[in-house]
């Protein structure tokens, strides 16, 4: 844990979802966030159970996708893109972060395939890494 310099603490309340989406690859949106965000906040500022409430709400996950076939060969590319809002006090930060996944199959449909869990923890853990660093 880093040392405080700006001697503020910080206690996470509640991670929350008002997105489209409910769940990816049978877990919900916002397994972990709560975990992820107190270990990003520990590293710039401390945690304590006296500290300001931190409020996280999951507002936009976007998956959007582009498939290509060429002769036999299909070629997937899917976004995860999730936006967080951090509520801290008065103050609101908001931030959005994307990572990609590319699929690709000789002979075999790749359409239907299930969504990248670990794709969508990254994305959402780089949302919150991005809130975090504009927190004061």
């Amino acid at each position: 844990m880093a040392l405080n310099l700006q001697g503020q603490s910080y206690k996470v309340d509640s991670v929350t979802s008002t997105a489209s989406v409910t769940d990816i690859a049978g877990r919900p949106v916002a397994f972990g966030a709560q975990t992820t965000l107190e270990q990003l906040i520990a590293d710039k500022f401390s945690l304590s159970n006296t500290g300001q409430i931190v409020k996280v709400q999951i507002y936009s996950i976007a998956m959007p996708e582009e498939l290509v076939n060429i002769i036999g060969i299909q070629l997937l590319k899917r976004d995860y893109i999730v936006s967080v809002r951090l509520s801290v006090g008065d103050k609101v930060y908001e931030a959005q972060a994307k990572k990609r996944v590319f699929v690709n199959a000789m002979f075999l449909t790749v359409e239907q395939i299930p969504h990248n869990k670990k794709a969508y923890s990254k994305a959402l853990e780089k949302s919150l890494a991005v809130a975090v660093a504009q927190m004061k």
